[in-house]
């Protein structure tokens, strides 16, 4: 179940989002976050990966999710998965004076007395009153001013151009059959430098990082076509269905039949 409130401010729209799904959730943002959110999980907890690091957030966890952001998710229920969104559109947004802040984990509010402050902003919204929804925009704010003092400046992003081009590299032939001795090469320097490049700065393996982008890439065609699961492990570069589907479980939780099924219910 998904639900979503809306009430239009002067110049911009608080939308308040509430999700609750059983047993599991794979989530794949390889887009980017169009918004910057506010997120309290009320049950269930969250495994993320952004930039080959992986974040793990259980029940009364409070955080913030800045736009722009690539990554995926996967949720697991204990038993079921409910989690609140919030977050404000500007129709007209200003980024030159915005403060950029990274993804944080708010662990000074993640508690469950926050939970009832979020969860009475969205059984206002629910109400569909505009008397009400003026009075959840007020909490949200108040609780948005209780956040910010917490929240951590992004610090600017400092990547290795070795580094920048191995990922495009990856990019660029993700359905090809390369060895991490090609992708070396390409990037003029060596097998080991390139190892040390991505566990340092991506906190993953040249491998690893190729086989989300193909298990991404994978589970857009499951979301989007109704090709076959052969057929969509062949296009993401696996010759093999089988370790397809093992990659797939590995990553997201779910075998591809699993998480076709969850998305299109």
């Amino acid at each position: 179940m998904v639900e979503e409130f809306r009430k239009r401010l002067c110049m911009s729209e608080l939308i308040v989002y509430y999700s609750h799904h059983q047993s599991q959730h794979f989530c794949n943002i390889s887009s980017g976050k169009v918004d910057s959110s506010i997120a309290f999980i009320e049950s269930g907890s969250v495994t993320m990966t952004i930039g080959g690091k992986k974040v793990t957030l259980g029940k009364n966890s409070l955080y913030y999710m800045p736009d722009g952001i690539r990554y995926t998710s996967q949720w697991h229920g204990e038993p079921d998965i409910c989690y609140f969104d919030l977050h404000v559109v500007s129709n007209r947004p200003d980024k030159t004076n915005t403060q950029r802040y990274a993804m944080t984990h708010i662990k000074e509010l993640s508690n469950p007395e926050t939970g009832k402050r979020v969860r009475e902003i969205y059984e206002l919204f629910k109400t569909g009153e505009r008397t009400d929804k003026v009075r959840g925009v007020g909490l949200y704010y108040l609780l948005y001013s209780d956040i910010i003092p917490h929240l951590s400046p992004e610090p600017p992003a400092r990547r290795k151009p070795a580094l920048d081009e191995a990922i495009a590299f990856t990019e660029r032939n993700l359905a090809e059959d390369f060895s991490v001795d090609d992708m070396a090469a390409h990037c003029h320097v060596s097998a080991s430098r390139l190892y040390h490049l991505f566990r340092d700065e991506l906190a993953t393996t040249p491998v690893r990082f190729r086989n989300e982008l193909r298990i991404e890439k994978a589970a857009e065609e499951l979301r989007r076509t109704d090709r076959s699961i052969d057929d969509i492990a062949e296009r993401c570069g696996y010759n093999s269905p089988a370790y397809f589907r093992e990659i797939f479980r590995e990553i997201t939780g779910m075998t591809p039949a699993e998480y076709r099924g969850s998305v299109t219910q």
